[in-house]
Protein backbone atom coordinates (compact mmCIF):
# COMPACT_ATOMS: atom_id res chain seq x y z
CA UNK A 1 0.00 0.00 0.00
CA UNK A 2 2.91 2.27 -0.65
CA UNK A 3 0.52 4.88 -2.85
CA UNK A 4 -1.74 5.33 0.58
CA UNK A 5 1.10 5.72 3.04
CA UNK A 6 2.74 8.85 0.19
CA UNK A 7 -1.44 9.96 0.59
CA UNK A 8 -0.92 10.03 4.37
CA UNK A 9 2.31 11.99 3.61
CA UNK A 10 0.01 14.90 1.86
CA UNK A 11 -1.27 17.84 4.41
CA UNK A 12 -4.44 16.16 3.75
CA UNK A 13 -3.81 12.87 4.52
CA UNK A 14 -1.39 14.14 7.87
CA UNK A 15 -4.91 15.83 8.90
CA UNK A 16 -6.86 12.92 8.87
CA UNK A 17 -3.82 10.72 10.39
CA UNK A 18 -3.64 13.38 13.16
CA UNK A 19 -8.05 12.87 13.59
CA UNK A 20 -7.81 9.60 13.58
CA UNK A 21 -4.89 8.51 15.97
CA UNK A 22 -5.93 11.33 18.28
CA UNK A 23 -9.44 9.59 18.52
CA UNK A 24 -7.58 5.74 18.65
CA UNK A 25 -5.61 7.05 21.53
CA UNK A 26 -8.99 8.03 23.22
CA UNK A 27 -10.29 4.70 22.86
CA UNK A 28 -7.61 2.46 23.22
CA UNK A 29 -7.14 4.45 27.05
CA UNK A 30 -10.80 2.58 28.37
CA UNK A 31 -9.82 -0.88 27.30
CA UNK A 32 -7.98 -3.93 28.60
CA UNK A 33 -4.73 -3.44 26.37
CA UNK A 34 -1.48 -5.05 27.57
CA UNK A 35 -0.31 -6.03 23.51
CA UNK A 36 -1.93 -3.91 20.82
CA UNK A 37 -1.01 -4.62 17.27
CA UNK A 38 -1.39 -1.73 14.37
CA UNK A 39 -1.97 -3.36 10.77
CA UNK A 40 -1.27 -0.81 8.70
CA UNK A 41 1.13 2.30 9.38
CA UNK A 42 0.16 6.10 8.43
CA UNK A 43 4.00 6.68 8.09
CA UNK A 44 6.27 9.43 9.91
CA UNK A 45 6.19 6.86 12.99
CA UNK A 46 3.20 7.85 13.50
CA UNK A 47 0.63 5.76 16.08
CA UNK A 48 -1.95 6.24 18.59
CA UNK A 49 -0.37 6.49 22.07
CA UNK A 50 -0.49 4.02 24.68
CA UNK A 51 -0.02 4.29 28.12
CA UNK A 52 1.67 1.87 31.26
CA UNK A 53 2.77 -1.44 30.55
CA UNK A 54 1.73 -1.80 27.55
CA UNK A 55 3.71 -3.28 24.03
CA UNK A 56 2.71 -2.00 21.13
CA UNK A 57 3.78 -3.56 17.16
CA UNK A 58 3.09 -1.35 13.69
CA UNK A 59 3.01 -3.92 10.75
CA UNK A 60 2.63 -3.34 7.19
CA UNK A 61 3.68 -4.74 4.35
CA UNK A 62 5.94 -2.11 2.94
CA UNK A 63 9.11 -1.52 4.36
CA UNK A 64 9.48 1.55 6.71
CA UNK A 65 11.73 2.60 9.09
CA UNK A 66 8.51 2.69 11.68
CA UNK A 67 7.47 -0.40 11.41
CA UNK A 68 8.27 -3.45 13.60
CA UNK A 69 6.59 -6.42 11.39
CA UNK A 70 6.86 -6.65 8.00
CA UNK A 71 3.89 -8.89 6.77
CA UNK A 72 0.87 -9.36 4.77
CA UNK A 73 -1.92 -8.87 6.39
CA UNK A 74 -4.10 -11.35 5.16
CA UNK A 75 -1.51 -13.74 6.64
CA UNK A 76 -0.36 -12.06 9.94
CA UNK A 77 2.22 -14.19 11.18
CA UNK A 78 1.36 -14.72 15.09
CA UNK A 79 0.26 -16.88 16.97
CA UNK A 80 -3.79 -17.86 17.82
CA UNK A 81 -4.86 -15.49 20.67
CA UNK A 82 -2.06 -13.67 21.38
CA UNK A 83 -3.18 -10.01 21.28
CA UNK A 84 -5.16 -7.84 23.07
CA UNK A 85 -6.13 -5.32 20.47
CA UNK A 86 -5.87 -5.10 16.78
CA UNK A 87 -6.35 -2.07 14.55
CA UNK A 88 -6.57 -2.60 10.90
CA UNK A 89 -5.91 0.91 9.59
CA UNK A 90 -7.83 1.11 6.27
CA UNK A 91 -6.88 -2.48 5.61
CA UNK A 92 -10.16 -3.43 4.28
CA UNK A 93 -11.01 -0.76 1.25
CA UNK A 94 -7.80 -1.13 0.22
CA UNK A 95 -7.18 -5.56 -0.34
CA UNK A 96 -8.37 -7.74 -2.41
CA UNK A 97 -9.34 -10.23 0.38
CA UNK A 98 -11.10 -8.07 2.81
CA UNK A 99 -13.23 -11.42 4.45
CA UNK A 100 -9.51 -13.04 5.02
CA UNK A 101 -8.06 -9.65 6.39
CA UNK A 102 -10.54 -9.25 8.95
CA UNK A 103 -10.40 -12.83 10.18
CA UNK A 104 -6.72 -13.22 10.63
CA UNK A 105 -7.47 -10.24 12.73
CA UNK A 106 -9.61 -12.15 14.80
CA UNK A 107 -7.73 -15.24 15.05
CA UNK A 108 -4.65 -13.22 16.69
CA UNK A 109 -7.29 -11.64 18.62
CA UNK A 110 -7.45 -13.12 22.51
CA UNK A 111 -10.64 -13.66 23.89
CA UNK A 112 -12.24 -10.56 25.27
CA UNK A 113 -9.93 -8.34 23.18
CA UNK A 114 -11.33 -5.80 20.71
CA UNK A 115 -10.93 -5.22 16.84
CA UNK A 116 -10.94 -1.61 15.96
CA UNK A 117 -11.60 -0.83 12.08
CA UNK A 118 -10.73 2.14 10.15
CA UNK A 119 -12.08 2.44 7.12
CA UNK A 120 -13.37 5.35 4.67
CA UNK A 121 -17.52 5.69 4.89
CA UNK A 122 -19.13 4.79 1.50
CA UNK A 123 -22.39 7.50 3.04
CA UNK A 124 -20.29 10.39 3.40
CA UNK A 125 -19.04 13.63 1.50
CA UNK A 126 -16.01 11.69 1.03
CA UNK A 127 -17.78 8.92 -1.19
CA UNK A 128 -19.59 11.48 -2.91
CA UNK A 129 -15.87 12.58 -3.84
CA UNK A 130 -14.86 9.32 -4.60
CA UNK A 131 -18.21 8.67 -7.18
CA UNK A 132 -17.04 11.32 -8.86
CA UNK A 133 -13.58 10.23 -9.28
CA UNK A 134 -15.13 7.21 -11.87
CA UNK A 135 -12.03 5.20 -11.86
CA UNK A 136 -9.38 6.56 -9.71
CA UNK A 137 -6.35 5.22 -9.40
CA UNK A 138 -4.72 6.65 -6.39
CA UNK A 139 -6.07 7.10 -2.65
CA UNK A 140 -7.68 7.44 -0.93
CA UNK A 141 -10.12 7.68 -3.84
CA UNK A 142 -9.17 4.03 -5.39
CA UNK A 143 -10.26 1.96 -2.57
CA UNK A 144 -13.78 0.17 -1.83
CA UNK A 145 -15.32 1.64 0.24
CA UNK A 146 -17.18 -0.28 3.57
CA UNK A 147 -20.39 0.33 4.90
CA UNK A 148 -19.85 0.66 9.10
CA UNK A 149 -23.42 -1.48 9.04
CA UNK A 150 -21.11 -4.01 6.53
CA UNK A 151 -17.98 -4.54 8.88
CA UNK A 152 -20.58 -4.84 11.78
CA UNK A 153 -22.10 -7.91 10.47
CA UNK A 154 -18.43 -9.53 9.32
CA UNK A 155 -17.71 -9.05 13.21
CA UNK A 156 -20.94 -10.81 14.43
CA UNK A 157 -20.33 -13.67 12.07
CA UNK A 158 -16.49 -13.91 13.89
CA UNK A 159 -18.27 -14.02 17.12
CA UNK A 160 -17.69 -10.19 17.71
CA UNK A 161 -20.10 -7.83 19.46
CA UNK A 162 -19.94 -4.54 17.81
CA UNK A 163 -20.73 -1.10 19.46
CA UNK A 164 -22.03 2.35 17.54
CA UNK A 165 -19.65 3.57 14.73
CA UNK A 166 -18.08 6.80 15.17
CA UNK A 167 -16.77 8.91 12.58
CA UNK A 168 -14.35 11.81 11.96
CA UNK A 169 -13.52 14.52 9.29
CA UNK A 170 -16.48 15.74 7.80
CA UNK A 171 -15.52 17.22 4.92
CA UNK A 172 -13.01 15.81 1.96
CA UNK A 173 -10.20 17.90 0.64
CA UNK A 174 -10.02 20.52 -0.96
CA UNK A 175 -13.77 21.13 0.97
CA UNK A 176 -12.04 21.34 3.86
CA UNK A 177 -9.42 23.44 3.29
CA UNK A 178 -11.76 25.91 1.63
CA UNK A 179 -13.63 25.92 5.05
CA UNK A 180 -11.07 26.67 7.10
CA UNK A 181 -10.53 29.63 4.91
CA UNK A 182 -14.44 31.15 5.13
CA UNK A 183 -14.47 30.22 8.96
CA UNK A 184 -11.09 30.54 10.54
CA UNK A 185 -12.68 30.59 14.03
CA UNK A 186 -13.50 26.85 13.18
CA UNK A 187 -10.03 25.75 13.53
CA UNK A 188 -10.22 24.86 17.02
CA UNK A 189 -13.22 22.84 16.34
CA UNK A 190 -10.88 20.23 13.43
CA UNK A 191 -9.31 19.37 16.45
CA UNK A 192 -12.16 17.10 18.05
CA UNK A 193 -12.05 13.56 17.76
CA UNK A 194 -15.21 12.65 16.70
CA UNK A 195 -18.54 14.33 15.29
CA UNK A 196 -20.59 13.32 17.63
CA UNK A 197 -23.79 11.11 17.49
CA UNK A 198 -25.87 13.26 15.25
CA UNK A 199 -22.78 13.66 12.63
CA UNK A 200 -21.30 10.38 13.21
CA UNK A 201 -22.72 8.49 10.45
CA UNK A 202 -21.43 10.53 7.49
CA UNK A 203 -18.15 10.97 9.10
CA UNK A 204 -15.45 10.96 5.95
CA UNK A 205 -14.02 8.04 7.93
CA UNK A 206 -15.46 5.83 10.53
CA UNK A 207 -14.19 3.63 13.70
CA UNK A 208 -16.03 0.10 13.66
CA UNK A 209 -15.05 -1.67 17.49
CA UNK A 210 -15.84 -5.05 18.44
CA UNK A 211 -15.02 -7.09 21.25
CA UNK A 212 -14.76 -11.16 20.99
CA UNK A 213 -16.57 -13.13 22.50
CA UNK A 214 -16.03 -16.14 23.99
CA UNK A 215 -18.30 -18.46 26.54
CA UNK A 216 -16.83 -18.44 30.22
CA UNK A 217 -14.22 -16.01 29.46
CA UNK A 218 -12.81 -13.56 31.50
CA UNK A 219 -11.04 -10.54 31.04
CA UNK A 220 -7.92 -11.56 32.39
CA UNK A 221 -6.38 -9.43 36.02
CA UNK A 222 -3.23 -7.13 35.25
CA UNK A 223 -0.73 -9.60 36.27
CA UNK A 224 -1.55 -12.57 33.83
CA UNK A 225 1.38 -13.40 31.67
CA UNK A 226 1.44 -15.16 28.25
CA UNK A 227 3.69 -15.55 25.57
CA UNK A 228 3.59 -13.14 22.21
CA UNK A 229 5.17 -15.75 19.57
CA UNK A 230 5.86 -15.14 16.18
CA UNK A 231 4.63 -18.22 13.95
CA UNK A 232 7.82 -20.46 13.33
CA UNK A 233 8.26 -19.97 9.40
CA UNK A 234 6.63 -16.62 9.28
CA UNK A 235 7.80 -13.38 7.22
CA UNK A 236 8.63 -10.83 10.20
CA UNK A 237 11.51 -8.06 9.81
CA UNK A 238 11.74 -5.44 12.92
CA UNK A 239 11.79 -2.01 11.48
CA UNK A 240 14.59 0.04 11.40
CA UNK A 241 12.50 2.52 14.18
CA UNK A 242 11.43 0.12 16.30
CA UNK A 243 12.26 0.77 20.42
CA UNK A 244 14.67 -1.50 21.77
CA UNK A 245 11.85 -2.55 24.45
CA UNK A 246 9.87 -3.77 21.42
CA UNK A 247 12.80 -5.76 19.81
CA UNK A 248 14.52 -6.61 23.22
CA UNK A 249 11.97 -9.27 24.12
CA UNK A 250 8.44 -11.10 23.09
CA UNK A 251 7.60 -11.99 26.32
CA UNK A 252 5.75 -9.56 28.87
CA UNK A 253 7.98 -7.91 31.22
CA UNK A 254 5.06 -8.09 33.92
Amino acid sequence: MRALHEWFATPAGEDLAERETRLLTRRLAGLYARRVLQVGAYGGGRSPAVFGNVRQWVMDDCPDGSIDLEADSRVIPLTSSSVDVVMLIHQLEFSHAPHQVIREAARVLAPEGHLLVLGFNPYSLWGVRRALSGNARTPPWSGRYLAARRIADWMMLLGMVPRRPEGVALLPPPLSRWWLQRHPHSQANRRRESLGAGLNWIGGAHLVIGQKRVNGAVNPPQQWRRRFEIIPGGLTQAGAGATRSRRESWHDAG
